[in-house]
């Protein structure tokens, strides 16, 4: 059984069970008995049975203390479970007691690296080489992380090629030396690297996060947005990539993209300076100064004395001062914009009114930031109705700004970017107003139009079915859901649908006009 036990892993269960067979005849002790436990705790290891494992290597240690692959093997598992403190101690024990054991000065290499002291980690590596040079794949590979993380990226594409020489399939090996490569601003050489580790690992982002941020450097804009945009399909919770091909948007003129995936990006990570500065840049190209203000005084608020907000904010110039009004103003005019409006009203001249004092309010300093979301949402839904979709994108995404989790808001700036034929953002906004608010009958309205427009007419009607569920009183739904219902060949239902939207609202005229084109008295 131990020599079963010592055999090359063929099978991890099979060396499993031979080892723990002859640990449990009780005829080992000394070295053969620690060699037992330490290909076991090797094992288990592998298998992430941490506490199996640490008890299997200290029983190894105790059986032969001076056995070098013992601290080893134990200085591994400590990495492994994240103590490299104590890995950088077994492996000090291993060396000591064998100075020319090659896997311990790979081991105490790696815990000098994960305690980010990359010139000891070199130094190791380095050793780990010399003793064994025909087996260091592996090695280079982690030297070259360690030469680029403290950036001699010339030794790290040098250490990467020989590790892809020995394994010429490793993706992070590819990977990391296309971005050793980029630093060095070889963009050919980046570009083959991320592109070849795109084709063997196509499920991976990194390739395409790698070859984008190549692309965007390279003037590419189209191939960036394309490689950001599988990127983020990959890995949709990282917010760099939203940045990123916001820049790549930007170079395309495509603003309100760019705001889109700004403020995506921000939604991540909402402490992230870069985020606010690149949103405000954006927001001044969209000529709303007072936002782009807001956006990079944000960014100064996270970060003090940021240069690049700095910047963005010398290129905005001094505000416009307008006299500030004065305390009943303020509440008069907060009074004015916030007043609850119905569907039915008020008339255009009365949206302007509500623009105008909104907007007053926008532009004073004061307010808490509850009663700026208000302002901001209410000025969007103005805007909305009058069909500026752009500046009503902007209000909504303000409100949002102030408040995080306005259900309300979400589903406001998703009818925003209906109405600017972004439908992919519309939809993801509506369905974030419904995540925060579940029972929120007009956020599965809204989304049942979006789906329309995309032809999903089956998920349209599943949305304004839910709508009508939550509040059976609902016309809009009613009537939304009938017309679905006709282009999906439902005649039937579709009537059914447009005679109840005008049971519950007897002035909706366009539900009648339908009734009367389907040849139905009324």
């Amino acid at each position: 059984m131990a020599q079963k036990c010592q055999q090359p892993i063929k099978s991890v269960e099979a060396s499993f069970a031979a080892c723990t067979a002859a640990i449990d005849t009780g005829a080992l002790s000394g070295k053969a008995l620690a060699g037992a436990y330490i290909k076991r705790g090797f094992l288990r290891t592998r298998q992430r049975d941490l506490v199996g494992a640490e008890a299997d290597l200290d029983a190894a240690i105790k059986a032969n203390p001076d056995a070098a692959d013992a601290y080893t093997t134990r200085a591994n598992f400590w990495n492994v479970s994240g103590k490299p403190e104590r890995a950088l101690a077994d492996a000090d024990q291993a060396i000591k007691l064998d100075p020319n054991l090659p896997l311990a000065h790979f081991v105490r290499g790696s815990a000098e690296l994960k305690l980010g002291h990359d010139d000891r980690a070199i130094a190791d590596y380095s050793r780990a080489i010399e003793l064994r040079p025909k087996e260091s794949g592996e090695v280079y590979a982690v030297r070259g992380f360690a030469y680029h993380r403290k950036g001699d990226d010339i030794r790290a594409v040098a250490d990467y090629t020989e590790a892809l020489k020995a394994a010429p399939e490793d993706v992070g090996t590819l990977l990391n030396r296309g971005d050793a490569r980029r630093n060095l601003r070889d963009t050919a050489g980046a570009a083959a690297d991320y592109s070849e580790a795109i084709k063997l690992a196509p499920g991976n982002a990194g390739g395409f996060k790698g070859r984008g941020f190549i692309r965007l450097l390279t003037q590419d804009t189209g191939g960036a947005v394309a490689d950001f945009t599988e990127a983020i399909r990959l890995s949709p919770s990282e917010s760099g990539l939203y940045l990123n091909r916001a820049s790549a948007l930007g170079l395309q003129n495509q603003s309100l993209l760019a705001l889109a995936d700004e403020d995506m990006a921000i939604r991540l990570e909402p402490q992230h300076p870069l985020a606010y500065v690149n949103r405000a840049e954006t927001l001044k190209l969209l000529g709303d100064k007072v936002a782009a203000r807001a956006s990079v005084t944000k960014a100064l608020q996270l970060a003090p004395g940021f240069p690049p907000a700095v910047e963005v904010l010398k290129k905005l110039g001094e505000p416009k001062r307008s006299k500030e009004p004065s305390s009943e103003a303020a509440q008069e005019a907060y009074r004015r914009c916030t007043f609850p409006v119905t569907d039915l009203g008020p008339g255009e001249e009365g949206i302007k009114q509500i623009i105008k004092v909104c907007t007053l309010l926008v532009t004073a300093q004061g307010g808490s930031d509850a009663n700026r979301a208000l302002v901001h949402l209410q000025r969007g839904s103005m805007y909305r109705r009058q069909g500026d979709y752009q500046h009503a994108l902007i209000d909504f995404s303000e409100s949002l700004r102030y408040d995080p989790e306005s259900a309300l808001a979400y589903t406001g700036r998703g009818n925003a970017y209906r109405g600017l034929k972004l439908l992919d953002q519309a939809l993801a906004d509506h369905t974030e107003a419904i995540r925060l608010d579940p029972k929120y009958a007009t956020a599965y309205n809204n989304r049942g139009n979006v789906w329309r427009d995309k032809n999903d007419l089956a998920k349209a009607i599943a949305d304004f079915d839910r709508a009508i569920a939550i509040s059976p009183n609902y016309a809009m739904a009613y009537f939304n859901r009938g017309n679905s219902r006709l282009e999906s060949g439902d005649k039937e239902g579709a009537v059914a649908d447009f005679q109840q939207t005008v049971k519950l609202s007897p002035q909706f005229k366009e539900a009648a006009e339908r009734l009367q084109e389907l040849g139905v008295r009324m």
